[in-house]
This record gives C-alpha cells, sequence and structure tokens, in this order.
C-alpha cells in the first residue's frame, strides 16, 4: 500500500509526523474513488490541495460569529475578485485557499470533460470511468453548469478526506498511548485474511469506540424554519420549574453537541467518558439513543435526512489504513507535547507552537518496522 510505503520512506527520523500521510491516504482515496483522479499524494511533499482544504477549515472556524449576517453579505453587489483586496486578513485568506481549490477543481473537471467528448477509453484513468464525477458527468450531461460541479467537487473531497484524516490520527494516537489494544488488535488484523478485515469484530469496535469519544465533527449545525416545539430526551430542571420540551422560533441557528450526546451517561453507562472498545463486544450493547443515528445510536455522522452519505466509505477507509499500517509499524507516543483543538474539525497541535498563526496540524509519534 502507498501510504505504508511513503510512511516506511520517512523514517529517517525516531519521530515521524503521521499527519501529512493520513491526510495523503484520505485525500489519494477519495479522489480514486471519488474522482478518477490522482492526488499525487504519496510524493513526499504536502499537497496543496490539502493545505487548503485544512487552511479553509481553520479559518471558516473562526467565522463562524458572522454566520447570523452571513445571508446579508451574500447579497452584496462585490465581486470575488474585490473581496481578495478586502482589509481583513482572515477573509482574504480564505478565499486565497478557496480559490485554489477551485482552480484544481476546474483542471479535473475540464480533463475529465474533455476525455468524455473524444470518447476516450476511461479503461485507463484511475477509477475506471466509475468514479462518482464521471457518474455525474454522464448523468446530468448539460444540466449542471460548470460553477455548481466545481461546488460539488469541492464539497465531497473537503467532506471526504478533512475528517477521515483526522479520525486516523486520533485512531494511531490512542493505539499508540495504550499498547495492550495495539497488541490485540495487530493480532487480529495478522490473523485475518486480507478480504476480511472490514468484517474483524475487534477492529470494529476500536473505530467505533473512537468515533463516539471523539468525533471529527464536534457538532451539527441547523436553522430552524418555522416556530417550533422541540421535545426533550429527559426532563430539565430550572430556577423555575421542571421543563420537558424547548420552544424553538423560526430563524433560530442551533448547534447540536455530537460530543455531548456520544457520552451521555444515560446512553452509554458509567464508563461513558472512558475509551473502552469491548463495550462493542459485549452480548448487551449500548441502550439505543433515541435519535436517527445513522451509524450506532451516535451523532458522528449526523442525524436525519441530512445526515453524512459516504459514511460508509468512510469507515472503509479508516479500517483499511489503520490495518495496513499496523501490518507494517509499531506506534509510540514521543514524548512531544500537543494538544487536539477544534478548527473546522478535530486536530493535534503541538502545544510548543501556540500563538503561531500559521501552524498546521502535527502528530508526532514514535513509529518503528515491526
Amino acid at each position: 500500500m502507498q501510504a505504508c510505503q511513503a510512511v516506511d520512506n520517512s523514517l529517517s527520523t525516531e519521530v515521524t509526523d503521521i499527519i501529512p500521510w493520513t491526510t495523503a491516504a484520505a485525500l489519494e482515496l477519495i479522489g480514486e474513488a471519488g474522482l478518477g483522479y490522482s492526488f499525487d499524494s504519496f510524493s513526499g511533499e504536502r499537497n496543496e490541495y490539502s493545505l487548503a482544504s485544512k487552511s479553509v477549515a481553520q479559518l471558516l472556524s473562526k467565522l463562524v460569529p458572522f454566520i447570523p449576517i452571513y445571508p446579508y453579505l451574500v447579497r452584496l453587489p462585490i465581486s470575488r475578485k474585490l473581496l481578495s483586496y478586502a482589509p481583513f486578513p482572515l477573509l482574504r485568506q480564505v478565499i486565497k485557499a478557496t480559490n485554489l481549490q477551485n482552480e484544481q477543481a476546474e483542471r479535473i473537471i475540464r480533463t475529465r470533460n474533455d476525455m468524455l467528448t473524444k470518447g476516450a477509453d476511461l479503461e485507463s484513468v484511475t477509477g475506471r470511468g466509475k468514479d462518482i464525477l464521471t457518474q455525474l458527468m454522464k448523468a446530468n450531461e448539460g444540466q449542471l453548469d460548470h460553477e455548481a460541479m466545481v461546488g460539488h467537487m469541492n464539497i465531497l473531497i473537503f467532506a471526504g478526506h478533512e475528517t477521515t484524516s483526522s479520525a486516523i490520527a486520533r485512531v494511531l494516537d490512542i493505539l499508540s498511548a495504550n499498547p495492550e489494544i495495539q497488541y490485540r488488535l495487530r493480532n487480529e488484523i495478522l490473523e485475518c485474511k486480507e478480504e476480511d478485515v472490514l468484517e474483524l469484530p475487534y477492529l470494529d469496535a476500536v473505530v467505533k469506540e473512537t468515533l463516539r469519544l471523539y468525533p471529527p465533527a464536534t457538532y451539527l449545525g441547523r436553522m430552524c424554519e418555522k416556530d417550533t416545539v422541540v421535545p426533550l430526551s429527559y426532563p430539565v430542571s430550572t430556577p423555575s420549574g421542571t421543563i420537558t420540551s424547548l420552544p424553538i422560533k423560526k430563524g433560530t441557528r442551533l448547534a447540536l453537541s455530537v460530543i455531548f450526546s456520544n457520552r451521555d451517561e444515560k446512553i452509554w453507562g458509567k464508563r461513558a467518558n472512558e475509551f473502552w472498545p469491548d463495550r462493542w463486544l459485549e452480548q448487551e450493547q449500548p441502550a439505543h439513543s433515541g435519535i436517527q443515528s445513522i451509524y450506532s445510536s451516535m451523532m458522528t455522522f449526523g442525524i436525519g435526512q441530512y445526515a453524512c452519505i459516504g459514511f460508509k466509505f468512510a469507515i472503509m477507509e479508516i479500517k483499511v489504513m489503520t490495518a495496513q499500517l499496523l501490518k507494517s509499524f509499531n506506534f509510540e507516543p514521543s514524548g512531544e507535547k500537543y494538544a487536539w483543538e477544534v478548527q473546522g474539525t478535530q486536530n493535534p497541535f503541538l502545544s510548543r507552537e501556540r500563538g503561531n498563526s500559521t501552524r498546521i496540524p502535527k502528530l508526532p509519534l514514535k513509529v518503528s518496522r515491526r
């Protein structure tokens, strides 16, 4: 696997930052399956598109306070080019990063469109013409304008690799800190056939527990479209009495906490805040949370009609990457201090770089060949 070879080539020092490789693997997988395109992510250099995606995620998290006025701002007759000269550094950074994403997306679409127009044999390209982009272009010929196509592409890539790379990094971080779990999981992986990896019970339990306790996206944003009354899962005591429902006015923006739901002791028991994969192997599974979850009674991939449509692909990515890496490498803590922070998604940042406005996610681990 390319990811393993890339990590192996980078082991020139005892401590390795694994973020470039988890990001590269996630980007390459979504590129090949979603776009039929290779980003050449394992060249050893940080991919520009990936850097732009992480930059957008971090920058947009700083713009959250301005969300209420966004619907009014977009109506202003100001061109994107003019905005790039606005006296607001944060806004200029967002525009620069999204421009880079758009340029890359346009190149991919233009190349694929030329191939379809000329009737080229797509068996020779990455994905063999079975990727999402090619199927979308064939099914919607002449119906989707260019700008909409670019937008769909960017959403697909951003959603398909940013959160997944964070989840893979988190799994490796947890395994490095829990050698007994790493040892048990590696043995399960080594004893199975390659085609059975996705069905391994302990691997499934480790991935589920990671996504439950440490969801890459910590909250879901929603807006109320009409006046409504939301029933509460449990009664809440207030100074004025006990309430069982909450009136919400039209236009109210809500932030639904994924972490609080995923760690609710009423659902997950007294060990709700503990990393305990064996909870998924017990005969009595966690109680149903009462939410419209698409994944094991947790909110990690969203709820209801707006839940993540690519969650099965994401889980497959995490399992395959974890299995491949554990076959070849041991992971241990490096001793370097870092902390996971929410900047769009949860990512690790070095403590010694706190306050540096240009810092990027890094996860230094001791990685050794088996």
